[in-house]
Protein backbone atom coordinates (compact mmCIF):
# COMPACT_ATOMS: atom_id res chain seq x y z
CA UNK A 1 0.00 0.00 0.00
CA UNK A 2 1.62 3.90 -1.07
CA UNK A 3 2.64 5.44 1.72
CA UNK A 4 2.14 9.33 1.74
CA UNK A 5 4.74 11.48 3.48
CA UNK A 6 4.41 12.34 7.12
CA UNK A 7 0.84 10.76 7.15
CA UNK A 8 1.02 7.22 6.62
CA UNK A 9 -2.20 5.45 6.28
CA UNK A 10 -0.30 2.51 8.62
CA UNK A 11 -0.27 3.29 12.29
CA UNK A 12 2.54 4.70 13.89
CA UNK A 13 3.93 3.93 17.08
CA UNK A 14 4.00 7.13 19.42
CA UNK A 15 7.44 7.31 19.72
CA UNK A 16 8.20 8.20 15.80
CA UNK A 17 5.91 10.98 16.38
CA UNK A 18 7.60 12.06 19.00
CA UNK A 19 10.98 11.91 17.21
CA UNK A 20 9.30 13.60 14.22
CA UNK A 21 8.03 16.30 16.22
CA UNK A 22 11.65 16.99 17.91
CA UNK A 23 13.27 17.36 14.62
CA UNK A 24 10.41 19.68 13.27
CA UNK A 25 11.14 22.00 16.22
CA UNK A 26 14.59 21.49 16.14
CA UNK A 27 14.14 22.51 12.03
CA UNK A 28 12.51 25.79 13.07
CA UNK A 29 14.65 27.16 16.28
CA UNK A 30 17.53 26.37 13.74
CA UNK A 31 15.63 28.67 10.74
CA UNK A 32 14.44 31.27 13.55
CA UNK A 33 18.41 31.41 14.51
CA UNK A 34 19.70 31.75 10.63
CA UNK A 35 17.12 34.34 9.79
CA UNK A 36 18.48 36.07 13.16
CA UNK A 37 22.20 35.86 12.11
CA UNK A 38 21.39 37.52 8.77
CA UNK A 39 19.27 40.08 10.00
CA UNK A 40 22.03 41.18 11.96
CA UNK A 41 24.82 40.63 9.10
CA UNK A 42 22.52 43.03 6.63
CA UNK A 43 22.30 45.62 8.78
CA UNK A 44 26.31 45.74 9.30
CA UNK A 45 27.04 45.12 4.95
CA UNK A 46 25.70 47.82 2.62
CA UNK A 47 25.52 45.63 -0.31
CA UNK A 48 24.81 48.36 -2.62
CA UNK A 49 27.27 50.52 -1.94
CA UNK A 50 29.35 51.83 -4.98
CA UNK A 51 31.92 48.80 -5.62
CA UNK A 52 34.47 48.17 -8.27
CA UNK A 53 33.67 44.70 -10.46
CA UNK A 54 35.91 42.75 -12.81
CA UNK A 55 34.57 41.22 -15.85
CA UNK A 56 36.17 38.32 -17.26
CA UNK A 57 33.99 38.00 -20.74
CA UNK A 58 36.40 35.54 -23.31
CA UNK A 59 36.10 37.04 -27.31
CA UNK A 60 33.56 35.98 -29.46
CA UNK A 61 35.63 33.97 -31.12
CA UNK A 62 36.49 31.82 -28.37
CA UNK A 63 32.23 31.65 -27.22
CA UNK A 64 31.78 30.45 -30.62
CA UNK A 65 33.83 27.03 -29.96
CA UNK A 66 32.97 26.61 -26.20
CA UNK A 67 29.00 27.00 -27.55
CA UNK A 68 29.37 23.89 -29.19
CA UNK A 69 26.98 25.20 -31.99
CA UNK A 70 24.58 26.76 -29.96
CA UNK A 71 26.29 30.49 -29.99
CA UNK A 72 22.75 31.81 -29.88
CA UNK A 73 21.62 30.53 -26.66
CA UNK A 74 25.14 32.24 -25.64
CA UNK A 75 24.34 35.47 -26.64
CA UNK A 76 21.02 35.45 -25.74
CA UNK A 77 22.53 34.53 -21.47
CA UNK A 78 25.02 37.09 -21.83
CA UNK A 79 22.59 39.67 -23.53
CA UNK A 80 20.15 39.23 -20.71
CA UNK A 81 23.23 39.23 -18.21
CA UNK A 82 23.98 42.63 -19.64
CA UNK A 83 20.96 44.52 -18.63
CA UNK A 84 21.19 42.78 -15.46
CA UNK A 85 24.90 44.23 -14.87
CA UNK A 86 23.73 47.53 -16.30
CA UNK A 87 20.73 47.87 -14.25
CA UNK A 88 23.17 47.37 -10.94
CA UNK A 89 24.38 51.39 -10.51
CA UNK A 90 26.28 50.58 -7.10
CA UNK A 91 29.09 48.78 -9.49
CA UNK A 92 30.99 52.55 -10.01
CA UNK A 93 33.41 51.34 -12.97
CA UNK A 94 30.03 49.02 -15.19
CA UNK A 95 31.12 51.52 -18.01
CA UNK A 96 34.87 50.09 -18.39
CA UNK A 97 33.11 46.86 -20.26
CA UNK A 98 30.34 48.55 -21.60
CA UNK A 99 31.77 48.57 -25.48
CA UNK A 100 33.28 44.97 -24.81
CA UNK A 101 30.20 43.28 -23.51
CA UNK A 102 28.27 44.51 -26.63
CA UNK A 103 30.63 43.72 -29.49
CA UNK A 104 31.20 40.26 -27.90
CA UNK A 105 27.41 39.56 -28.20
CA UNK A 106 27.05 41.29 -31.75
CA UNK A 107 29.60 39.85 -32.82
CA UNK A 108 28.55 35.79 -31.47
CA UNK A 109 24.74 37.04 -33.62
CA UNK A 110 25.51 40.14 -35.92
CA UNK A 111 21.72 39.91 -36.88
CA UNK A 112 20.56 40.04 -33.39
CA UNK A 113 19.04 43.48 -33.79
CA UNK A 114 18.15 43.99 -29.98
CA UNK A 115 21.63 44.05 -28.30
CA UNK A 116 22.53 47.11 -30.97
CA UNK A 117 19.39 48.88 -30.27
CA UNK A 118 19.59 48.16 -26.31
CA UNK A 119 23.53 48.69 -26.14
CA UNK A 120 23.29 51.66 -27.78
CA UNK A 121 20.20 53.53 -25.40
CA UNK A 122 22.96 52.73 -22.08
CA UNK A 123 26.06 54.06 -24.00
CA UNK A 124 23.78 56.46 -24.49
CA UNK A 125 21.55 57.72 -22.09
CA UNK A 126 23.50 56.03 -19.35
CA UNK A 127 27.14 56.42 -20.03
CA UNK A 128 26.84 59.87 -22.24
CA UNK A 129 29.10 58.31 -24.38
CA UNK A 130 28.06 59.30 -28.00
CA UNK A 131 30.86 57.93 -30.35
CA UNK A 132 30.54 54.97 -29.07
CA UNK A 133 26.76 54.47 -29.29
CA UNK A 134 27.40 56.09 -33.41
CA UNK A 135 30.21 52.84 -33.56
CA UNK A 136 27.62 50.24 -32.21
CA UNK A 137 24.79 51.11 -34.79
CA UNK A 138 27.01 51.85 -37.50
CA UNK A 139 27.96 48.39 -36.88
CA UNK A 140 24.23 47.20 -36.58
CA UNK A 141 23.67 49.05 -39.84
CA UNK A 142 26.63 47.10 -41.85
CA UNK A 143 25.59 43.85 -40.89
CA UNK A 144 21.58 44.76 -41.11
CA UNK A 145 21.43 45.85 -44.56
CA UNK A 146 17.73 46.68 -44.43
CA UNK A 147 17.44 48.21 -41.35
CA UNK A 148 17.21 52.11 -41.22
CA UNK A 149 16.83 52.57 -37.54
CA UNK A 150 20.47 51.99 -36.55
CA UNK A 151 21.47 55.05 -39.01
CA UNK A 152 18.82 56.86 -38.27
CA UNK A 153 19.13 56.82 -34.16
CA UNK A 154 23.34 57.56 -34.97
CA UNK A 155 22.46 60.37 -36.96
CA UNK A 156 20.39 61.77 -34.23
CA UNK A 157 23.01 61.43 -31.84
CA UNK A 158 25.48 63.05 -34.13
CA UNK A 159 22.78 66.04 -34.99
CA UNK A 160 21.46 67.03 -30.84
CA UNK A 161 24.37 65.96 -29.31
CA UNK A 162 27.86 66.23 -30.88
CA UNK A 163 26.13 68.57 -33.27
CA UNK A 164 28.50 66.87 -35.97
CA UNK A 165 26.47 68.10 -39.05
CA UNK A 166 28.71 66.37 -41.72
CA UNK A 167 28.20 62.99 -40.09
CA UNK A 168 24.32 63.51 -39.17
CA UNK A 169 24.30 64.30 -42.65
CA UNK A 170 25.83 61.24 -43.95
CA UNK A 171 23.91 58.93 -41.67
CA UNK A 172 20.51 60.49 -42.12
CA UNK A 173 21.50 60.03 -46.07
CA UNK A 174 22.49 56.27 -45.39
CA UNK A 175 18.67 55.68 -42.93
CA UNK A 176 16.57 56.96 -46.31
CA UNK A 177 18.11 54.73 -48.61
CA UNK A 178 17.33 51.76 -46.65
CA UNK A 179 14.28 49.58 -47.57
CA UNK A 180 10.78 50.84 -46.19
CA UNK A 181 12.80 54.04 -44.73
CA UNK A 182 9.84 56.44 -43.81
CA UNK A 183 9.78 59.88 -45.33
CA UNK A 184 10.81 61.73 -42.13
CA UNK A 185 14.39 59.98 -42.72
CA UNK A 186 14.72 62.33 -46.09
CA UNK A 187 13.45 65.07 -44.65
CA UNK A 188 15.82 64.86 -41.70
CA UNK A 189 18.46 64.20 -44.50
CA UNK A 190 17.66 67.46 -46.64
CA UNK A 191 17.43 69.75 -43.57
CA UNK A 192 21.14 68.97 -42.71
CA UNK A 193 22.22 69.56 -46.05
CA UNK A 194 20.29 73.07 -45.56
CA UNK A 195 21.92 73.47 -41.87
CA UNK A 196 25.44 72.80 -43.62
CA UNK A 197 24.81 75.56 -46.29
CA UNK A 198 24.86 73.36 -49.18
CA UNK A 199 21.94 75.55 -50.58
CA UNK A 200 22.01 74.05 -54.03
CA UNK A 201 21.64 70.72 -53.35
CA UNK A 202 19.09 71.54 -50.10
CA UNK A 203 17.21 72.78 -52.61
CA UNK A 204 16.49 69.80 -54.70
CA UNK A 205 16.03 67.38 -51.95
CA UNK A 206 13.46 69.54 -50.82
CA UNK A 207 11.77 70.24 -54.13
CA UNK A 208 11.49 65.90 -54.79
CA UNK A 209 9.95 66.19 -51.33
CA UNK A 210 7.37 69.02 -52.55
CA UNK A 211 6.63 67.36 -55.82
CA UNK A 212 6.10 63.86 -54.65
CA UNK A 213 4.38 65.22 -50.98
CA UNK A 214 1.70 62.61 -49.85
CA UNK A 215 0.75 64.25 -46.70
CA UNK A 216 -0.15 67.93 -45.32
CA UNK A 217 2.81 67.72 -43.32
CA UNK A 218 5.22 67.01 -46.31
CA UNK A 219 4.15 69.39 -48.32
CA UNK A 220 3.94 71.97 -45.29
CA UNK A 221 7.79 70.86 -44.33
CA UNK A 222 9.22 70.97 -48.06
CA UNK A 223 6.98 74.62 -48.52
CA UNK A 224 8.43 76.16 -45.52
CA UNK A 225 11.95 74.85 -46.63
CA UNK A 226 12.10 76.26 -50.30
CA UNK A 227 10.89 79.80 -49.01
CA UNK A 228 13.52 79.97 -46.58
CA UNK A 229 16.35 78.31 -48.98
CA UNK A 230 15.11 80.71 -51.72
CA UNK A 231 15.09 83.86 -49.07
CA UNK A 232 19.04 82.88 -48.26
CA UNK A 233 20.27 82.59 -51.55
CA UNK A 234 18.51 85.52 -52.86
CA UNK A 235 19.57 87.82 -49.89
CA UNK A 236 23.24 86.43 -50.64
CA UNK A 237 22.79 87.01 -54.00
CA UNK A 238 21.18 90.73 -53.70
CA UNK A 239 23.59 92.18 -50.62
CA UNK A 240 26.66 90.90 -52.36
CA UNK A 241 25.46 93.14 -55.39
CA UNK A 242 24.43 96.43 -53.67
CA UNK A 243 27.96 95.66 -51.82
CA UNK A 244 29.29 95.87 -55.29
CA UNK A 245 27.04 98.69 -56.35
CA UNK A 246 28.27 100.97 -53.29
CA UNK A 247 31.99 100.23 -53.98
CA UNK A 248 31.44 101.62 -57.48
CA UNK A 249 29.22 104.03 -56.99
CA UNK A 250 30.02 104.92 -53.27
CA UNK A 251 26.78 104.77 -52.13
CA UNK A 252 23.92 101.54 -51.79
CA UNK A 253 21.43 101.10 -54.62
CA UNK A 254 18.15 103.45 -54.15
CA UNK A 255 16.24 100.14 -54.94
CA UNK A 256 16.82 97.20 -56.60
CA UNK A 257 15.68 98.40 -60.23
CA UNK A 258 18.97 100.27 -59.76
CA UNK A 259 20.98 96.69 -59.41
CA UNK A 260 18.70 95.66 -62.77
CA UNK A 261 20.27 99.15 -64.70
CA UNK A 262 23.66 99.03 -64.64
CA UNK A 263 23.45 94.94 -65.43
CA UNK A 264 24.33 93.63 -61.98
CA UNK A 265 21.49 91.33 -61.62
CA UNK A 266 19.56 89.90 -64.97
CA UNK A 267 15.75 90.16 -63.01
CA UNK A 268 14.15 91.50 -59.43
CA UNK A 269 13.68 87.67 -57.64
CA UNK A 270 10.85 87.79 -55.36
CA UNK A 271 10.50 85.35 -52.72
CA UNK A 272 8.63 81.66 -52.84
CA UNK A 273 5.51 82.67 -53.19
CA UNK A 274 6.28 85.40 -55.92
CA UNK A 275 6.00 88.18 -53.19
CA UNK A 276 8.59 91.33 -53.85
CA UNK A 277 11.61 91.21 -50.99
CA UNK A 278 11.77 94.19 -48.49
CA UNK A 279 15.15 96.27 -49.04
CA UNK A 280 16.64 98.50 -47.08
CA UNK A 281 18.73 101.44 -49.35
CA UNK A 282 20.51 102.76 -45.94
CA UNK A 283 22.19 99.48 -45.23
CA UNK A 284 22.01 97.37 -48.43
CA UNK A 285 20.25 94.88 -46.62
CA UNK A 286 17.14 92.10 -47.86
CA UNK A 287 13.92 90.78 -46.08
CA UNK A 288 11.40 88.35 -46.36
CA UNK A 289 8.44 88.65 -45.20
CA UNK A 290 9.02 85.30 -43.20
CA UNK A 291 12.13 83.99 -41.53
CA UNK A 292 12.81 80.32 -39.82
CA UNK A 293 15.42 80.78 -37.35
CA UNK A 294 16.82 77.16 -38.31
CA UNK A 295 20.40 78.59 -38.65
CA UNK A 296 21.55 81.24 -35.91
CA UNK A 297 22.53 83.01 -39.13
CA UNK A 298 19.10 83.06 -41.28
Amino acid sequence: MRKILFFPLLPVRDKEIKVRTRLFIAFLLLMVLASTFQSKYDDKVNYFSEQNTFVILPPAKSLRILSFGYRNLVADMIFIWSIQFYSSYYFSNRYDYLEHVFNTITDLTPLYRAPYIVGAWIMALEANDYKMAIRLLQKGSDAIRDEYLFDYEAAFYAFQELEDYALAEKLFKRASKRPNAPALIKRSWAHLVYMRDNLQFAWQLWMDIYKNARTITEKDSSFNHLYQIKYEMDKKNLEEKAARYKKKYGMYPSNLEALLRVGLIKAIPKDFTGIDYTYNPAAGKIKARKAYRWKKSS
